[in-house]
């Protein structure tokens, strides 16, 4: 696949790095600037890690606030999800917009309940460094939308959405297609 690709039009698309600045002008020009390089550690287009499309200010409830609260916030905020925390910011649950509607079909007076009782508890996270692929796959076959990002100690420091992810890929296609024409 890599011989495939390193013989295709991609070898004049521009190499971006994780961070999402274009390094050089396009493959070629690199492999021709250093030939040291494998060239198949040379093909990277478009963000690698979860850091480079995260959402990284996250909003946070924590797990006393009520059904309320978080439908407010959700809906004022046009959110589909939100990370619950406890003191120390540490991820013990997400909340999101099928665990509401899960609560309130099988329960018409969910509104009185506070958040433990409702989120999904003990919820799949990644870290920064994650590889984007890693997180796609997560999503995917676990049948989620969101992941939050943790550091080593599991306190938030974002989260990633399949909205994120799907931007991303967006972008990929938007300079893929430009640099074809």
């Amino acid at each position: 696949m890599v011989q495939e690709l390193l013989s295709s039009s991609l070898v004049n698309q521009p190499v971006i790095y994780s961070r999402g600045k274009q390094m050089i002008q396009n493959l070629s020009d690199k492999m021709a600037q250093d030939a040291a390089i494998p060239r198949e550690l040379s093909l990277v287009i478009g963000p690698t890690e979860v850091a480079d499309v995260m959402t990284g200010k996250v909003v946070t409830l924590s797990a006393h606030h009520s059904f309320n609260d978080a439908t407010n916030l959700m809906n004022d905020r046009y959110f589909r999800h939100c990370v619950v925390v406890d003191g120390q910011r540490k991820i013990i649950g997400v909340i999101s917009d099928r665990d509401i509607l899960r609560a309130l079909a099988r329960n018409p007076n969910s509104r009185s309940k506070s958040l433990d009782q409702i989120m999904t508890t003990n919820p799949i996270t990644v870290k920064r460094n994650t590889p984007i692929i890693e997180a796609v796959s997560k999503i995917l076959f676990k049948r989620i939308n969101c992941l939050p990002v943790v550091e080593d100690d599991d306190t938030v420091c974002g989260i990633v959405t399949s909205t994120d992810l799907l931007k991303s890929y967006q972008q990929v296609l938007e300079l893929v297609q430009k640099q074809a024409r």
